[in-house]
């Protein structure tokens, strides 16, 4: 009888420390449905048109030679137009290729470091914070941005996720 009294306290001690357990993480769960969610901003995209490059040619007028003497004409050479090579930015050598969606420049492996150690394993947060990186215009916004997070900027993840929004504004 006494092994069952002391069966059943050993369970009751272990349902309070359930409970207990049970409403730290119910705690948890309403301080994370408390946190506001960021604002979605619209932005206008100024959009740059090329404007053509216009060739203008040079005429040379030639005066009538009066002398008695023959006059050799040399042939007119038209020299080809300047070729303008693209170089690579010190930036797109440092960074990488830029891209128009920062989604493009995150991989696989680099998706779930970020998801894991910057949005603590939230998928969704991951993906509407990409989304709003997107619709920002520089750099220097989307490091304002992502300073509410608070996240520990000496870690690698966050220097790496720093270089993906390098590619993205340039």
């Amino acid at each position: 009888m006494n092994e069952l009294i002391k069966y059943f306290e050993s369970l009751e001690e272990r349902i309070a420390t359930l409970e207990a357990e049970l409403a730290s993480l119910e705690a948890e769960v309403d301080d994370l449905k408390s946190r506001p969610a960021p604002e979605p901003q619209v932005v206008e995209k100024e959009v740059i048109k090329e404007v053509p490059v216009e060739v203008i040619k040079e005429v040379i007028v030639e005066k009538p030679v009066v002398e008695s003497e023959p006059v050799v004409e040399e042939p007119v050479k038209e020299e080809p137009a300047p070729v303008v090579e693209e170089v690579a930015s010190p930036k797109a050598a440092m960074y990488g290729k830029a891209v128009d969606d920062i989604r493009l420049a995150i991989s696989l492996g680099d998706r779930f470091l970020y998801q894991r150690e910057l949005f603590g394993q939230n998928a969704e947060l991951m993906q509407k914070t990409l989304t709003e990186l997107n619709a920002l215009n520089s750099f220097d916004e989307a490091m304002n941005y992502i300073s509410r997070f608070g996240w520990d900027t000496e870690s690698n993840s966050y220097q790496q996720f720093l270089v993906t929004l390098h590619r993205r504004f340039g």
